[in-house]
């Protein structure tokens, strides 16, 4: 079978990280695949994973002239950070009618000349957003995979309502990565109960396992000058609001005065653009923001971090929780369902700094068997989800598609 991606943005999101899990699988079950995604061409260490794979990975590049209108970067759903897109960049809502409509018949133009290259069986768009109205319009076949963010932009941008509301309503079925995405999906789309199925998302269990690890080497590889007499907490996410990142600094200065310990942030975004400041001296005590990292790289960490912790007031599905359970930590994060139900660990109510300090500062206090325990459950619980698993719901789907 041929199956052809196409997500909004490029790699280190959520949407780009599924695609990327299933298409390994996809390719050892000898499946022919290709991924369409816009990109700016940024330096990051990953970016050989990609531009050195463009049999796979097909990249629109950044910026765009086309028919005289001028695309300076890919527009993003919402105005959260993206680890391969500038400071602030353009969101569809910034976008003119012009510049808009430009944009419509740009991807036309450009998906029309891949497909017809690929000839694809399947194709599945990541997101309830633009490409996959597109897609209807050329008169393909699709199916369409909601991500939480595509829900967030829906509420976030009204001129796009309507646009990502026949991309549901036309799409074959909608991939929703988690129950409460599934509700959300039915509630904004007025989509059929039977249209909308449930895969969850997955992780690299070759990559995130436990290790025995030098904390110290660690630090001096990653050139980290952080006090190796402190517990270290991992948290993974973009410097966003949605991701509670504000609430963690805030929990931070209370922590540091109670129980000391280094937190390491992983994820792009500049924390100013959160708090609206520079963190405060207590806020940043013992604190370092990494920013985008490979995922190899995050998992060495998390194999010397005691839990990992994850504030979201939203989220879909956290893969990022996923990924440091299959370490064999433990997560702190917030009550809300799509956290609760998949973590091991403690929840905190959202926007609660002095509930997150309590439960991370009784995180660092746990005895021995508690923590062993803790582990166990964590790996067992993260065991539970995999790519292999979520492809194989995505292949019966597809083959009822064709």
């Amino acid at each position: 079978m041929k199956i052809l991606f196409t997500i909004t943005g490029p790699w280190g999101t959520g949407a780009a990280t599924v695609v990327d899990g299933v298409v390994q699988e996809l390719q050892n079950l000898g499946h022919r695949v290709k991924v369409v995604f816009p990109d700016l061409g940024l330096p990051s260490p990953d970016c050989n994973k990609y531009y050195g794979n463009l049999e796979l990975y097909h990249i629109i590049k950044f910026p765009v002239e086309y028919q005289g209108s001028t695309f300076p970067t890919f527009p993003l759903i919402v105005p959260d950070p993206n680890p391969r897109n500038i400071k602030n960049a353009w969101t569809f809502k910034d976008m003119t009618d012009m510049e808009f409509a430009g944009y419509i018949d740009f991807l036309k133009f450009r998906l029309h000349v891949i497909i017809q290259e690929f000839q694809p069986d399947i194709i599945e768009t990541e997101h309830v957003w633009l490409t996959g109205y597109v897609l209807n319009e050329l008169g393909y076949t699709y199916i369409v995979g909601a991500h939480n963010s595509d829900q967030m932009g829906f509420r976030y941008d009204p001129r796009m309502r309507p646009y990502a509301t026949a991309c549901a309503i036309n799409a074959k079925y909608v991939f929703a990565i988690s129950d409460t995405v599934k509700e959300e999906c039915l509630k904004l789309y007025d989509v059929p109960d039977e249209k909308v199925l449930v895969i969850p998302n997955g992780y690299d269990k070759n990559i995130f396992q436990p290790h025995q690890l030098s904390k110290g080497g660690v630090f001096q590889k990653h050139g980290i000058e952080a006090d190796v007499s402190l517990p270290v907490v991992t948290f993974g996410g973009k410097m966003s609001k949605t991701k509670g990142v504000d609430v963690l600094f805030a929990a931070n200065a209370i922590l540091q005065k109670r129980q000391p310990c280094t937190l390491l942030f992983f994820g792009s975004g500049d924390i100013t653009d959160v708090l609206g400041r520079g963190p405060t001296r207590e806020e940043k005590q013992n604190a370092y923001l990494i920013g985008h990292v490979t995922q190899d790289v995050i998992a060495e960490f998390h194999n010397i971090a005691e839990f990992s912790v994850l504030p979201s007031r939203e989220e879909g599905f956290a893969v990022a929780a996923l990924e440091a359970m299959g370490c064999g930590l433990p997560v702190v994060a917030t009550d809300i369902p799509s956290l609760k139900d998949l973590i091991v660990g403690k929840t905190v109510p959202a926007e609660d700094p002095m509930a997150l300090a309590e439960a991370m500062e009784s995180m660092l206090n746990l005895t021995a068997s508690e923590k062993k325990n803790l582990t166990e459950m964590s790996l067992k619980r993260a065991l539970e989800f995999g790519w292999k698993k979520n492809t194989e719901m995505r292949l019966n789907y597809y083959k009822a598609s064709i």
